[in-house]
């Protein structure tokens, strides 16, 4: 079978491109090809699962850009197709005098990407919000937020197959092979 595109991983990254790409091209072939049995079973399924905000990254870069979009479109998927996720908000702190310069770095960019909310918070304040914490002072972050990869892995899968696509697991002979020709052709 003839394929318009081959995806190889089913990581978030690989399943998202293949769904956006059949999304803008109805009736395109995927194929996904996987070493795994599985989806998403290395950093896609294993990390903390939060939704960043854009206020680590430099303002205009390529990451905060993306960092930006990704974030309205991840919480639109979410809500789209009942995938539970939350936008908690997060603390970030200076734990000493020499990570201050870090932190008011972080409020400006905050500011500089556009993030409404983000709140200088004293040491008395952070602990109203987290009372373990020890630190001399934070910033709140009412943007950022949590969901579970594997449900958005899981469902972006869904959506592929629905649409056409096909997911090969199990595929490490053909990655070999594949990189071991393009290698000769180098």
């Amino acid at each position: 079978m003839t394929h318009d595109l081959a995806v190889v991983g089913t990581g978030i990254v690989g399943l998202s491109t293949a769904y956006n790409f059949l999304e803008q091209n109805p009736g395109k072939k995927v194929l996904l090809l996987e070493k795994e049995d599985r989806i998403s079973c290395h950093q896609s399924g294993n990390n903390s699962g939060v939704i960043h905000s854009g206020i680590y990254y430099k303002p205009g870069s390529l990451k905060a850009r993306n960092c930006q979009h990704g974030y309205s479109k991840l919480l639109k998927y979410c809500q789209d197709r009942g995938i539970p996720h939350e936008i908690c908000g997060k603390v970030i702190v200076a734990t000493s005098e020499d990570q201050r310069p870090g932190l008011e770095l972080l409020w400006e960019r905050g500011q500089q990407n556009n993030l409404s909310g983000v709140q200088k918070l004293s040491k008395e304040e952070v602990q109203e919000l987290e009372p373990h914490v020890q630190c001399i002072e934070g910033l709140k972050v009412p943007q950022a937020g949590i969901v579970n990869f594997k449900d958005v892995s899981q469902k972006l899968y869904e959506d592929i197959l629905e649409r056409g696509g096909t997911v090969e697991g199990n595929a490490k002979d053909w990655q070999t092979a594949h990189l071991h020709t393009c290698r000769r052709h180098l």
